[in-house]
């Protein structure tokens, strides 16, 4: 029996609105196109489909809601997201296997060109997340035009390419939080460089209704930090990788965020002994201090985790955490 003959007999029911399929290819594909036109949710992480699949597929799913892929989907295939699925409310772009021998296509990188295409074409967007390999303070300026609706946004800057057409995304990045007001969550993991102090001061003023936080090599100094502290009034939950920033700075930073819940820090200036996080000691307050090489990850970053309890600091500790007591 031929491939694309396997399948012939089977069918799905008529009303199906959300599919999610794993490792299906070329040959398999043409056993949704029939109950494509009323999917509202569709997930291709797992599927192993090149990027004129994408282009292939997706014209066929005009009332798409809910979208996730792989990067392999390209910038081509988000310009036929963004022409197709104009009803789009959530999109994910999750970064693709780099050792997959031969399954991710040479065509399928996202950049500044798929970005601006979804933001023209998907004006309803609530959720997106996105990796890409290179980026520009205008794709940014566009999400934060069209995208309105804009709640939860997280982009990661992958690091494979070696030259990045544009950075910092200074600009880009306050362009985006000025115009998407409704933001409650925001990611932005770049590499070092990505966004100077300046920017990182354009997001602690912009973000006024942002409760979740994460960011990754962000600013140049102490100084961006606190820029950041002085904003970001609602603030609850904040996750820094791989920053420059000193202990003290942190501890600063922490005192002058008046919702901060909880904190965790991958990698800063650490000093020897914890000290200078005794700065943010106070009541209810835990600090937990993961050095640089603990067991089990021996190439691990020194780590902070601090967070509110009313019970006093958590009972699964292991042996290698030193704690600092609340006030």
């Amino acid at each position: 029996m031929a491939a694309n003959d396997k399948y012939n007999n089977f069918y799905f029911h008529p009303s199906l609105q959300s599919l999610s399929l794993m490792f299906m290819g070329t040959n398999e594909m043409h056993v949704i196109f029939p109950y494509a036109a009323t999917l509202k949710k569709l997930d291709l992480q797992y599927a192993l489909l090149s990027t004129e699949d994408h282009c292939q597929l997706i014209p066929r799913c005009p009332n798409l809601l809910v979208l996730a892929v792989r990067e392999v989907v390209g910038d081509r295939g988000l310009e036929v997201v963004a022409q197709t699925c104009r009803k789009l409310r959530r999109l994910r772009v999750e970064r693709g296997e780099d050792d997959q021998g031969g399954v991710e296509d040479e065509q399928g990188r996202v950049s500044q060109t798929g970005l601006i295409n979804i933001a023209h074409g998907c004006p309803d967007l609530e959720y997106l997340a996105v990796h890409v390999s290179d980026i520009t303070n205008a794709a940014l300026e566009s999400i934060g035009t069209y995208c309105k609706n804009l709640f939860d946004f997280r982009l990661v800057l992958l690091d494979r390419d070696e030259r990045i057409t544009e950075l910092p995304l200074d600009n880009g990045v306050r362009a985006l939080l000025r115009g998407c007001t409704n933001l409650g969550r925001f990611a932005l993991y770049l590499r070092p460089g990505g966004l100077s102090d300046a920017g990182l001061g354009y997001i602690g003023e912009h973000s006024k209704s942002i409760r979740y936080m994460l960011l990754g090599n962000v600013g140049e100094s102490d100084r961006g930090l606190m820029l950041f502290a002085g904003g970001c009034p609602n603030l609850q939950k904040l996750e820094l990788r791989s920053c420059c920033f000193s202990e003290r700075a942190l501890a600063l930073a922490v005192m002058r965020l008046p919702s901060l819940r909880y904190i965790w820090v991958q990698g800063y200036k650490a000093t020897p002994d914890g000290s200078d996080l005794s700065f943010m000691v106070r009541p209810f307050w835990n600090i937990e201090i993961i050095p640089s090489g603990s067991e089990p990850d021996s190439d691990s970053q020194a780590q902070i985790l601090a967070y509110y309890s009313l019970v006093g600091k958590r009972t699964d500790l292991p042996s290698y955490i030193r704690c600092i007591p609340p006030s």
